[in-house]
């Protein structure tokens, strides 16, 4: 598996790639993780080498941790690309690889090393795509352009070079379908283990929780965690929350992580300010996975409320599984493939995307009945455990690659 991710505890796909490895090594035995230029986190913060077992996960981090001044980033990584097709390759003479997943962002300029790699020494490399990133809206200036061209060269030929994608929802197979037949294709969700926080110190969780308790003594808590990009809809919720907040004084609403894009961020810090609201959203940024735990185990309610983009279409919230598994009650988005899986007022709270009045509504029902809405959170956990669960999912995909092999054949 290779993934440019902070490791352990990272973002959501971070943590993601986690739960895809721990299903490998537990359902088969198999599975090692390259990281070609991601940063080591908590846990790992302080290892001085760049290999290692964590949580049974065999690791190797490719490039050096260090910092690395912006105008030469991409140079570096490209050239920590370059090393880990070096290590593919040694590999493979070693006997010690039959196939590569290669996961993320997927980039054919940036990855080609590896792609190279794989081709010359007949390597059956899949794509993990996550989502389809020439939607993305956030693209920005001169970089964002060569960006988003990369990205739409990305989507034409890695489908015609790979042995199989793994996608995360019906849109994006529909999408690669023009290039792959069917059997090439494998739909992949969002990932849950019910051990998901079993690193977790305690005695950390305990005095975050004590730390965080007496910050909202008596408050009700609303959680939104993510990267507070366009697809997310940040505003809509600062809307519905304005109104909220009228009905229930009492409730706190806390965002946790930021976008890199200073002026997405200021406008969101002035649509606070003008609905009044500073004492009333918190924007704590990015926290540690004690502080994450804490306050998602602990809100009242948690949001994942995608706008209705072709971005968010052709994804799948990755923080859903992880929100499913406190139990809590949710509020999502009618979008991608969120009723495939979930029943709204069954087993997941369901809204028409951007509408602030939809979600405004929707909360305050909940809140008229929260034991009901308990009981919602208890079964959109079964529901996530059910459909989602890593083990599984990691068995399907160990088929999938194994079918489609093209040196085994």
């Amino acid at each position: 598996m290779v993934d440019s991710v902070d490791f352990p505890f990272g973002g959501a796909h971070s943590a993601h790639v986690s739960l895809l490895m721990q299903g490998l090594r537990k359902s088969a035995g198999i599975g090692f993780l390259v990281i070609p230029y991601g940063r080591k986190r908590e846990a790992l913060s302080a290892a001085k080498k760049k290999y290692g077992h964590f949580e049974s996960i065999p690791y190797f981090f490719v490039r050096d941790s260090k910092e690395i001044k912006k105008g030469f980033r991409f140079l570096d990584n490209f050239i920590a690309v370059i090393k880990t097709a070096a290590l593919i390759y040694k590999r493979k003479k070693q006997k010690k690889l039959d196939a590569v997943i290669l996961g993320g962002i997927v980039d054919i300029i940036r990855d080609l090393p590896i792609i190279i790699s794989c081709t010359l020494f007949r390597i059956p490399i899949y794509f993990w795509l996550v989502e389809k990133a020439s939607l993305n809206e956030d693209y920005r200036g001169i970089p964002g352009y060569f960006n988003y061209k990369s990205q739409q060269l990305s989507e034409k030929i890695l489908p015609k070079i790979s042995s199989g994608v793994i996608v995360i929802s019906e849109s994006l197979k529909k999408h690669y379908l023009r290039y792959l037949p069917e059997s090439k294709i494998l739909i992949s969700p969002i990932l849950v283990s019910e051990e998901s926080y079993k690193s977790v110190s305690r005695q950390s969780f305990e005095t975050v929780k004590e730390k965080i308790k007496k910050s909202l003594e008596g408050k009700r808590l609303l959680v939104y965690s993510g990267s507070f990009g366009e697809k997310d809809g940040i505003f809509y919720l600062i809307d519905a929350f304005a109104e909220v907040v009228k009905k229930y004084p009492d409730t706190v609403f806390v965002m946790t992580g930021k976008s890199y894009d200073e002026v997405l961020m200021d406008r969101i810090t002035s649509a606070i300010k003008n609905h009044e609201l500073d004492d009333k959203i918190r924007l704590v940024g990015f926290v540690n996975s004690d502080e994450l735990l804490c306050y998602n185990t602990m809100a009242d309610l948690l949001f994942v409320c995608r706008s209705n983009s072709p971005y968010a279409n052709h994804g799948f919230p990755w923080k859903l599984g992880e929100y499913c598994m406190t139990g809590k009650p949710i509020i999502a988005t009618r979008v991608s493939d969120i009723e495939t899986y979930f029943t709204d007022n069954e087993t997941l709270f369901i809204v028409e995307p951007n509408s602030p009045k939809a979600i405004e509504e929707k909360v305050d029902s909940i809140f008229s009945n929260y034991d009901k809405a308990l009981e919602v959170g208890k079964k959109s956990r079964e529901t996530a455990i059910k459909c989602f669960g890593n083990i599984e999912k990691a068995k399907e995909i160990i088929e999938f690659v194994e079918r489609n092999n093209p040196v085994k054949k």
